[in-house]
């Protein structure tokens, strides 16, 4: 295990700093939600509101298709969200085993990487958190570097109270 030194914990804070700078993009299966259920009020209060004003229908091609759009388009939206930020957790963090994978990076790159697994490998949209990697596949992949991934946790848990990822963690076997 190498302990970090100063100018080790600066590239640490500076890629740290940077992640926080750049939030992952929102969960937009709620805004299908939203717009499947607008669409099915539109569907449901139309005929009662051409009831009470009749003028109303020549529009009435218009909003159906678009109340027809909306509940189609949100439940495609609600099913599968888009990008979120899971997926682009999942990319930054198989980036940075990458990088840690490389017997030529340089120690500012496996620092920038651990704090990128790191930082990215637990994230909380909504109800849950979920783990981004799987830690018996990651210290493979790793190898030898596991002790820089480590001691990166531990100054991530030390310094800004985040949750361990490897520092506490036996692999089985």
């Amino acid at each position: 295990m190498s302990p970090l030194s100063p100018d080790d914990v600066s590239v640490i804070e500076t890629a740290r700093q940077e992640l926080d700078e750049l939030p992952l993009p929102a969960a937009r299966g709620t805004f299908g939600c939203l717009g499947g259920l607008a669409g099915t009020a539109l569907l449901a209060a139309w005929p009662r509101l051409l009831d009470v004003v009749p003028e109303l229908s020549f529009f009435s091609p218009f909003a159906m298709l678009f109340a027809v759009a909306a509940i189609l388009g949100g439940v495609v939206m609600g099913v599968s969200g888009g990008p979120s930020g899971r997926s682009a957790a999942r990319a930054a963090v198989e980036a940075a085993l990458r990088v840690l994978e490389d017997p030529d990076a340089a120690r500012d790159e496996q620092l920038r990487a651990a704090t990128v697994l790191l930082t990215r490998s637990c994230v909380s949209q909504g109800p849950s958190v979920d783990l981004m990697i799987d830690r018996e596949e990651a210290t493979g992949r790793i190898g030898d570097r596991i002790d820089v991934v480590t001691d990166v946790d531990r100054l991530l848990v030390e310094r800004y109270g985040a949750a361990p990822v490897f520092a506490e963690w036996e692999p089985d076997g």
